[in-house]
C-alpha cells in the first residue's frame, strides 16, 4: 500500500511539473516526501560499481554481493523509481490531455492552481523552528526576499528571446501539427503559419482553403501566450499538400540542453515551476511538442528521430541540473535550515503572481488584471480556487505520515 501511495504522489508531481505555474516541489511539500526526495537525489552515486565489478570478475564472493545490496540499499532506489514511474506517468498522459484544458478554459484552470499553491504555504512553514528572536527576524528577512524573487522571475510579460535556426521540410500530406511536432517547433502552429519565412506556404494554402480567410492576429494578440496556443487549433487541422515546404523555427541543441539544466532545479524548488521557467526561456512550447511528437510517433508506431535528439538533451541536462543542484539545496537544508525554508516560503508567494486567474494586454505585453465583473468564468474561478485549497488539505492528510521526518541528512 505504501507503495501505492508512493507511486500517487509520484503522478500528482509529475502533473505539477507540465503545468506552467505549478511547482512540482509544491506538491512534495504538501505530499511530505521533499526532505527524502532531496536528501535521496543528492546521495545518489557510483559506489555500487566497484562491489558489481568484484562480483562479476573475482568468483561472485558473497561478500561482494552483501557490499553490492549494501551500496544500492543506500541509493533509496526503491524510492525514487516508485516516485519516478508516478511521475513519468502523468508527464506521459497529462502532456496529451492537460494543455488542451489549459487552452480552453485558462481562468479557470489557474485558479484552480492559485488555491493550491496559496493553502499550501503553511507547509513549509509549520517546519520552521524558531530558536530564539532572531532566527524570527531571518526568516522574516528570507521570506521577504524569496517574494521579491519570485515575483519578479514570474512576471506574466517576462520572456527571453533566443535566436531560432529555421529548418525547411517539404509535407508528406501532413497537418500542420503533425509537422510542428515532428521536427519539432520552437513556436506554436499559428505562430509558425503567419512567420514571415513561411510566406510560400501562405500562399499554397490560400489557394487550397479559400473558403478559410485566414488573417494574422494583431500585434497585442501575437504576444498572449495563452491565446496563441488556444488559436493554434484551427491551424493544427489543415492538412499541408504534399511537397509543400515549411520552415520550422528550433533554439540550437545546446541551449535545449541548458535550458533542461535550469528548468529541472524548479522540480525541487516550492513555488517555481519549471514549466514557466521554460516559458520565459522560449523552450516551453519546443519541448512539449518534442514529447508529444515522440510519444504519437510512438503510438502509430514510428520514431520521430528530430523530437527523440532534442528529448534526450533535454532530460541529459536535467540530470545533470537535478544531480548538481539538489547537493546544494540539501546542504543548505543541513546548514541553513531557518532560512533557506523562509525562502522556499516566500518563492511559494511571490510566485503567485505567475499563476493569477485573470489577464490582460497592455502595451503590447500580458499583465494580470482584476475581472471587470462578475460572470459564468469568475464564479468558476472561484470554486476551482476553493477546490484547489481543499485538494491541498486532503493531499496533506495523505502525507501526513512522512511529515515529520527531519530535514537533518
Amino acid at each position: 500500500m505504501q507503495r501505492v501511495m508512493l507511486y500517487f504522489k509520484g503522478v500528482c508531481m509529475g502533473i505539477a511539473d507540465i503545468i506552467p505555474g505549478v511547482s512540482g516541489g509544491t506538491l512534495a511539500l504538501i505530499l511530505g516526501i521533499y526532505t527524502e526526495l532531496v536528501h535521496t537525489i543528492k546521495g545518489l552515486n557510483l559506489r555500487w560499481v566497484a562491489p558489481l565489478g568484484r562480483w562479476l570478475t573475482q568468483g561472485r564472493k558473497d561478500e561482494d554481493w552483501r557490499a553490492l545490496l549494501a551500496a544500492l540499499e543506500r541509493l533509496n532506489l526503491v524510492f525514487l523509481m516508485i516516485l519516478g514511474a508516478g511521475i513519468a506517468t502523468a508527464i506521459a498522459v497529462g502532456g496529451l490531455v492537460l494543455p488542451g484544458l489549459l487552452e480552453r478554459y485558462p481562468e479557470v484552470m489557474r485558479a484552480l492552481f492559485f488555491g493550491l499553491i496559496l493553502a499550501s504555504v503553511p507547509v513549509p512553514f509549520r517546519m520552521i523552528e524558531f530558536r530564539d528572536g532572531s532566527m524570527k527576524t531571518v526568516a522574516a528577512a528570507a521570506v521577504v526576499v524569496g517574494v521579491v524573487v519570485g515575483w519578479v522571475l514570474t512576471n506574466p510579460a517576462t520572456t527571453f528571446e533566443t535566436n531560432m535556426t529555421w529548418t525547411e521540410v517539404s509535407s508528406q500530406e501532413q497537418t500542420m501539427r503533425e509537422v510542428v511536432r515532428e521536427e519539432p517547433s520552437a513556436w506554436a502552429t499559428e505562430q509558425v503559419f503567419w512567420a514571415p519565412e513561411n510566406a510560400p506556404l501562405r500562399e499554397v494554402m490560400d489557394a487550397t482553403y479559400p473558403e478559410m480567410q485566414l488573417t494574422p492576429p494583431d500585434a497585442d494578440a501575437a504576444r498572449d501566450k495563452d491565446a496563441v496556443k488556444a488559436r493554434s487549433e484551427a491551424y493544427e487541422a489543415l492538412i499541408i499538400p504534399a511537397g509543400t515546404p515549411v520552415k520550422i523555427p528550433q533554439p540550437a541543441p545546446w541551449y535545449i540542453f541548458v535550458v533542461g539544466m535550469i528548468a529541472i532545479c524548479a522540480m525541487i524548488l516550492p513555488g517555481i515551476s519549471g514549466s514557466y521557467l521554460l516559458l520565459i526561456l522560449g523552450g516551453y512550447y519546443f519541448v512539449l511538442n518534442a514529447l508529444k511528437g515522440v510519444i504519437t510517433g510512438l503510438a502509430s508506431g514510428s520514431l520521430p528521430l528530430n523530437a527523440t535528439m532534442y528529448v534526450g538533451l533535454f532530460m541529459a541536462g536535467a540530470a545533470i541540473g537535478i544531480l548538481s543542484f539538489s547537493r546544494v539545496l540539501s546542504w543548505l537544508l543541513h546548514r541553513f535550515t531557518v532560512p533557506t525554508l523562509g525562502v522556499l516560503v516566500g518563492l511559494m508567494l511571490g510566485c503567485l503572481r505567475g499563476i493569477w486567474p485573470f489577464r490582460g494586454m497592455a502595451g503590447g505585453y500580458v499583465v494580470n488584471v482584476m475581472p471587470a465583473g462578475v460572470d459564468a468564468t469568475v464564479v468558476a474561478s472561484i470554486i476551482a480556487a476553493l477546490v484547489g485549497a481543499v485538494l491541498v488539505t486532503v493531499l496533506g492528510k495523505v502525507g501526513s505520515a512522512h511529515q515529520s521526518g527531519s530535514l537533518q541528512s
